[in-house]
């Protein structure tokens, strides 16, 4: 008996649908590898002193994309003179002014506040603040304040050395401590993510370095059609070329989100109160906008046309997803299903990863270098901090400080770790 197939209503419509939601579903998993390294930043300097040189170059020199080049340099060089200037003052604040304004680095001081408010606060060695007290809430100062009392205190005993235990009973300095340490790890890690972008553009400028073709006849950025319709794209560059560009362009680039990503770290590990911390947060992020700030006003309206112009990716790219294979692809994706990897890479935020490793990285080297862990307290505490024998700083000591000890400090700590009085 021959077996007959019955065709259920809407069937058709139903299998339709299913197949577009397929093609959808293998779109959305190929987004990400839709994206092409050979993609220029063209709302910021760095972009613009890529891609004028190679646009002059393709031009034969003529002298109006010559005078795009130069003023693409100048924009470059203006932004690193802002850029690196900013980043040297806030190395200055902290590397020479606060240790000459007596400031200690703060590490883990009043960190643990809310346990030093109970009942065993006065038996736990870790609830000892930079003075040698026990903290409290009511006691908690930021550094300015707290050193003004400190020095208040000092010159009545000083000019009443007679009467020394009745201004130690009725004055008190309080301690210098943290405020809040969630709002500095919240401060912390929006701080790395505003560096994050920048550190993906370099990754990608890397990249971009090392696939672009050298071969003289896949380095032209000009077309031309038959139609004699100009257009700008992204091309091949000879060697010296990316010698050149990876000198004046990469090389500081990269530079500079080290030393923000350095001093900024430092900057908010060393910031005691939540209104400062917030503030230093964005403030250290306003330095990373610069570039863009000065592309705004120092390109051209004719070069931003130029650079708005010119298409990402090389001619010979491969098809981004999307094509004819991946819609056939996607018709089965309902059936096949996607790939686990494909899944996981849509599931875990890799970049969000990658900021909190570099956060880690730059607070564990603020720890080592500026802290010391007391086992006898339980927690980090500044390690001896001496004065700088001078008030200025150079680009030498920006540069080579933190490795070579360029800023000469005397011979004796104007500060050391108290010994708390239940140690003694």
């Amino acid at each position: 008996m021959a077996a007959t197939l019955i065709a259920t209503p809407g069937s058709e419509e139903e299998a339709q649908r299913s197949e577009g939601i397929g093609k959808a579903a293998q779109g959305l998993i190929d987004v990400e590898s839709s994206q092409t390294i050979f993609k220029l930043e063209t709302s910021s300097v760095y972009g613009s002193a890529f891609a004028f040189p190679q646009i002059a170059r393709s031009s034969g020199y003529r002298s109006v994309f010559v005078s795009l080049w130069i003023r693409a340099y100048m924009a470059l060089g203006l932004n690193y003179l802002v850029q690196f200037a900013l980043v040297m003052f806030v190395g200055e604040a902290t590397q020479i002014m606060n240790p000459l304004g007596g400031q200690m680095h703060l590490c883990d001081f009043g960190a643990d506040l809310d346990v030093c408010e109970g009942p065993e606060a006065p038996f736990l060695p870790r609830c000892t603040g930079p003075g040698g007290t026990q903290f409290s809430p009511s006691r908690l100062y930021g550094y300015t304040q707290w050193a003004v009392q400190k020095f208040a205190k000092q010159a009545l005993l000083d000019v009443l050395p007679d009467q020394e235990d009745l201004i130690n009973e009725k004055v008190d300095p309080g301690e210098y401590g943290l405020e809040n340490r969630s709002c500095r790890w919240l401060c912390l890690l929006l701080f790395a993510l505003s560096v994050n972008h920048e550190i993906q553009v370099c990754f990608r400028m890397i990249a971009m370095f090392w696939y672009l073709p050298s071969d003289p006849g896949k380095c032209d950025w000009i077309e031309v059609d038959k139609q004699q319709q100009v257009s700008y794209r992204i091309a091949g560059m000879p060697i010296h070329w990316k010698l050149i560009t990876g000198l004046t362009v990469l090389i500081p680039k990269v530079t500079l989100c080290y030393f923000v990503l350095l001093e900024g770290t430092t900057l908010l590990m060393d910031t005691s109160g939540i209104l400062d911390t917030v503030l230093g947060a964005m403030s250290m992020a306003f330095i990373l906008n610069v570039d863009e700030m000065l592309h705004d006003c120092m390109i051209t309206l004719a070069g931003r046309n130029v650079i708005d112009q010119i298409q990402q990716g090389l001619p010979d790219e491969p098809d981004p997803p999307g094509t004819a294979e991946d819609a056939e692809a996607g018709a089965t994706y309902h059936a096949k299903g996607p790939k686990f990897f494909d899944l996981l890479r849509q599931v875990v935020p890799l970049r969000l990863l990658l900021t909190l490793v570099v956060m880690a990285v730059f607070v564990d080297r603020y720890y080592q270098f500026k802290c010391v862990y007391k086992e006898e307290l339980g927690m980090w505490v500044s390690k001896d901090m001496y004065l700088p024998t001078r008030a200025s700083y150079s680009l030498t000591d920006f540069l080579f400080n933190g490795i070579f000890q360029t800023v000469e400090r005397s011979s004796e700590p104007f500060w050391t770790m108290p010994t708390p009085s239940l140690l003694k």
